[in-house]
């Protein structure tokens, strides 16, 4: 072989290589959400998806929720009009399952609430003050809800209402099914009641009705008593509520709850806490919200005087989640 045959081989070998490099180097890419880099050409581009011509795959058609990063090494080459169609397999990657949704991991969120209204003058002098907080944790078995809330009000000095109602509530939850059983706890003080002091214990079971995105209802019945104390008086009673919530939109929701208790032994006599909560969030985070509502609680018992027991109240204020 002569030097010149040789030379000739050596510039077809580099210039093969050259040639070679240059392809890739100049091949577009498509890197996907999970990393992986797709390299070839882009032949198409939607709305919806990308079209790419991959040297071993053949065309592939990458939908756009897949694409992390497009790069182009060179403008598109038109072809020329009167050029024939080729027709290329397609091979279509789908679009990435959404993640399913987080399982609670048992940690406990918090929620303060605080109203306060007032007027004062020569002659008058009115405020009035509510406070709530509440303390929930969820896990895939339980979920667990503490909450408090505190009435206090005066009128030209003298105290009108002071008011605390604790409640505990344990809730059992069962895997792929609605029912759940739970265990309720109450304590209430009322310094303008003839019982001053109550406690009340209650469990049985519980169905979530409606179950959705925007709306739900969910339906307890049980049984339980409850004390009064200093007059050490025990009343056994049912229990019969609701609590539903409704997401009206991203912003705004509505929540109402609803307890009865009648009396075992006389059920003509009963007594129930009605609520209505309507919470407007005034942060993207949806951790600060507006918070108007009302709270009727009634008792049948009628006293010697021949009156009943019906007290509302209605508030409003800021709610701070965290």
């Amino acid at each position: 072989m002569n030097h010149r045959t040789i030379l000739s081989t050596l510039s077809g070998i580099l210039l093969a290589t050259h040639f070679c490099g240059a392809t890739t180097a100049l091949a577009d890419s498509i890197t996907l959400v999970g990393g992986d880099v797709l390299q070839g050409t882009i032949v198409a581009e939607g709305e919806a998806s990308v079209t790419l011509d991959h040297t071993a795959l053949g065309r592939i058609e990458v939908a756009r929720d897949r694409i992390a990063l497009i790069s182009r090494t060179a403008p598109a080459i038109a072809a020329a009009p009167d050029a024939p169609v080729q027709v290329t397999p397609t091979a279509v990657l789908p679009a990435p399952v959404p993640p399913p949704p987080a399982k609670p991991d048992g940690s406990w969120k918090f929620a303060l609430s605080i109203g306060f209204s007032g007027s004062k003058n020569d002659e008058t002098s009115n405020w009035d003050v509510r406070t709530a907080a509440e303390a929930k944790r969820e896990t895939e078995s339980d979920r667990t809800t503490v909450s408090g809330e505190y009435f206090f009000k005066t009128s030209d000095g003298v105290e009108t209402d002071n008011n605390l109602l604790v409640k505990a509530l344990e809730e059992f939850l069962f895997k792929d099914s609605r029912w759940e059983g739970f265990v309720l706890g109450t304590y209430q003080n009322d310094n303008f009641q003839a019982w001053e002091q109550r406690a009340g214990a209650y469990a049985g079971p519980a169905y979530r009705l409606i179950e959705g995105d925007a709306l739900n209802l969910k339906l307890r019945a049980g049984a339980g008593a409850s004390y009064e104390f200093p007059t050490s008086d025990w009343t056994p009673e049912l229990l019969f509520g609701d609590e539903l919530a409704w997401r009206i939109d991203d912003r705004s929701q509505l929540k109402q709850g609803l307890e009865v208790y009648p009396d075992i032994d006389e059920f003509s006599e009963y007594r129930f806490i009605l609520r209505v909560d309507y919470e407007v969030a005034l942060s993207a985070k949806r951790d600060l919200m507006l918070t108007v509502g009302a709270r009727d609680e009634y008792d049948s018992y009628i006293e010697a005087d021949g009156s009943t027991s019906n007290d509302i109240k209605v508030y409003a204020g800021l709610k701070y989640a965290f």
